[in-house]
C-alpha cells in the first residue's frame, strides 16, 4: 500500500503479527484478521475482527471492523473511533495507540454513550443505504407537532438530492418534474437509532403505524425516488442531544412483497440550521440595516458576505444590468443575466441568506436632500462604487446624518485595494487628502497601455482587475462592515493592501496600516 510513512507501515503489520493478525488477500482493500480484542468480548458473539487500511494511512487511521457489531457509533461493523477531520487519528500510526483508542470506545458503549457523544448521524447505522442525500426543513417539521406527530411532505428529485418540503405539493406540470409524497413521524424517545424497516416501524405510534401502512399499501412497483402513487419516503425524527434531534429518511423501492427500503443522509435546510454557520456575530446583527452602493463585481460579493454574516435589511443601489462578461468576477451566475445588478444580487442573497430582507433600487440620487433620505434608516452605508462624485457626495451627506460610511476601491487595474471608514471618532474622508497621517496613493497611470480596455456598449475604459483583487478587497469591506456593525471598532479608520508591489512605500506585499506606515 502507498502511504505517508512506510518505515511505521512496516512496523505496524510486525505488531499486528505479533498481535495474531494475519493479511487478507482477496480484494485490492489491504486488510488483517486476528482474534478479538478482549475489550470488545462483551459487546459481540464474534470471536475475529479485521484492520482495514485505507488509502493515505496514517493520515488517515486504520478502521476496526467487527462482523455483526451493533452499537452506536459503528456503521454495519466499523468502529468510528476518529472523526475524519481530526487531526488525532495519526496518533494511530502505533498499534498501542489504536488499541488504547479502541480500549476507551469498548468502556463508552457498554456503559452507553452520553448524549453529548452521540453525532447526529444515526443514517450511517442503518443497514441499507443509497447514494442519495435527503434535505429537509427538520426544525420546522419538529416545532409542528409533539410525540406522535405525523404530517404529510412532498419533494423533488434535484441531482442525487431529494428536496423535502411540506405544505401545498406544486403542480408537476407547472414545475416540469415528478413530485414525490412522503410523510414525517416525530417521536419522543427513540432509545437505539433504527437500522432496518421493522426497526423504524417499531419506533412509531400505533397512529402512525397505520398512517405508515396505508400510504405503503397504495404504491405501485416503481424504482427509488419515483411517484408510487403511496409514500415514495419517510422521516423518522427523535431528540438526540438538547434540542438537537437526530432523523433517518426512508426511500421506498418496490411495493408489498418486493418493498425495500433504503437510507440516505439527511441534511436540515431550514433557517434555523442555516444561521448556525453565519457566525458568532449572526444574533448582533440581525436588526442591522445596510444600505450598498454598486453592487458591480465588489459590491455583489460584499453584499452575499454581510447578509450571510447575519444582517437583517440590505437595501441595493444600481442601475445597471447584468451582462455575460461581469460574470468573470461577479457573484451572480449566467441565469442572471439581463436583469438589474440589483436583482441579480439580491436573489443571490436571498438563496444563501433567506433571513435577509432585500430591496431594489436604481442609481442614488446626487442632490443632498434626496441622498440624505436615500440613506435614511440605515446603520451603515456602504460605497462599492468607484465612482469619485457619488463617493464625496456620500461621505459628505453621511457626515451630516452622522450615519457611519465604509467605502472600498481598487486602483491600478487591482494592485492596491482601500478600504475607508468615516465613522463617529475618525477623520473625515474628504480631510485625509491633505492630513500626512494617510498614505496618498499613487496616481492612475491613464496611458491606452494601462487605461483599461474598451468593449462594444462601453463608454470609458474597462477596469481589468483580477478576480482575486476583487474577492480580497470584499472580505475586507465585509469585515470593516462587521466590525463597526457589532461596535468592536477594532480596525483602523483606513487600510490599504497591496496585492500588486508598485514603487514605496507599496513596494511589499501586505496590509499598511496609514497611520503608522508599516506593515501590519
Amino acid at each position: 500500500m502507498d502511504t505517508y510513512d512506510d518505515a511505521a507501515y512496516d512496523r505496524f503489520r510486525s505488531e499486528l503479527v505479533n498481535a495474531g493478525f494475519s493479511p487478507v488477500h482477496d480484494d485490492d482493500l489491504p486488510r488483517w484478521t486476528g482474534p478479538i480484542r478482549a475489550s470488545l468480548r462483551s459487546l459481540t458473539d464474534a470471536t475475529r475482527m479485521q484492520i482495514r487500511f485505507y488509502p493515505g494511512w496514517p493520515l488517515r487511521y486504520a478502521h476496526v471492523f467487527v462482523a455483526g457489531l451493533k452499537t452506536e457509533h459503528d456503521a454495519q461493523g466499523t468502529i468510528c473511533l476518529w472523526a475524519e477531520d481530526d487531526p488525532a487519528q495519526i496518533d494511530g500510526r502505533e498499534l498501542n495507540a489504536l488499541w488504547d483508542r479502541l480500549d476507551q470506545w469498548a468502556a463508552a458503549a457498554r456503559q452507553g454513550f452520553a448524549p453529548v457523544d452521540r453525532a447526529l448521524d444515526a443514517y450511517r447505522l442503518y443497514v441499507d443505504q443509497n447514494t442519495f442525500a435527503a434535505e429537509l426543513p427538520l426544525r420546522e417539521l419538529i416545532d409542528g407537532g409533539s410525540d406522535g406527530y405525523a404530517a404529510e411532505l412532498f419533494a423533488t428529485v434535484q441531482g442525487e438530492a431529494l428536496l423535502i418540503d411540506h405544505g401545498n405539493p406544486p403542480d408537476p406540470r407547472t414545475i416540469g418534474k415528478a413530485v414525490l409524497h412522503g410523510a414525517f413521524y416525530l417521536r419522543a424517545d427513540v432509545d437505539v437509532p433504527p437500522r432496518t424497516f421493522d426497526d423504524v416501524r417499531a419506533a412509531l405510534s400505533r397512529h402512525q403505524r397505520r398512517h405508515l401502512d396505508r400510504g405503503l399499501a397504495r404504491r405501485s412497483a416503481v424504482s427509488l425516488n419515483e411517484p408510487s402513487g403511496g409514500h415514495d419516503f419517510v422521516v423518522l425524527a427523535w431528540p438526540r442531544h438538547d434540542d438537537d434531534h437526530d432523523a433517518v429518511v426512508l426511500g421506498f423501492a418496490g411495493t408489498h412483497d418486493t418493498l425495500q427500503a433504503s437510507v440516505m443522509a439527511p441534511t436540515s435546510n431550514d433557517i434555523a440550521s442555516l444561521r448556525r454557520r453565519a457566525g458568532p456575530d449572526a444574533d448582533l446583527l440581525a436588526d442591522k440595516t445596510v444600505l450598498l452602493a454598486g453592487v458591480g463585481s465588489v459590491g455583489g460579493h460584499v453584499a452575499v458576505a454581510i447578509a450571510s454574516s447575519g444582517v437583517g435589511t440590505l437595501h441595493l443601489w444600481d442601475s445597471d444590468r447584468l451582462t455575460s462578461v461581469n460574470l468573470v468576477r461577479h457573484v451572480c451566475s449566467r441565469q442572471h443575466v439581463g436583469y438589474k445588478k440589483t436583482h441579480a444580487v439580491g436573489h443571490v442573497v436571498t438563496q444563501h441568506a433567506p433571513w435577509c430582507a432585500v430591496t431594489h433600487h436604481d442609481d442614488l440620487p446626487y442632490g443632498p436632500h434626496e441622498l440624505q433620505a436615500a440613506i435614511e434608516g440605515a446603520d451603515l452605508v456602504i460605497d462599492c462604487t468607484g465612482i469619485f462624485s457619488i463617493t464625496a457626495a456620500l461621505a459628505e451627506t453621511c457626515r451630516r446624518s452622522t450615519v457611519p460610511l465604509i467605502n472600498g476601491a481598487l486602483y491600478h487595474h487591482g494592485a492596491l485595494a482601500r478600504v475607508q471608514r468615516q465613522a463617529d471618532g475618525d477623520t473625515l474622508i474628504a480631510a485625509r487628502q491633505s492630513d500626512a497621517k494617510y498614505l496618498p496613493l499613487p496616481a492612475e497611470d491613464q496611458s491606452p497601455a494601462t487605461a483599461g480596455f474598451l468593449e462594444l456598449g462601453c463608454t470609458a475604459p474597462v477596469n481589468n482587475a483580477p478576480p482575486i483583487a476583487v474577492l480580497s478587497i470584499a472580505a475586507d469591506i465585509a469585515c470593516a462592515a462587521v466590525d463597526l456593525l457589532t461596535d468592536r471598532c477594532e480596525r483602523p479608520d483606513e487600510r490599504i493592501t497591496v496585492l500588486r508591489t508598485m514603487g514605496p512605500p507599496f513596494d511589499r506585499r501586505g496590509t499598511l496600516d496609514p497611520h503608522l506606515s508599516v506593515d501590519v
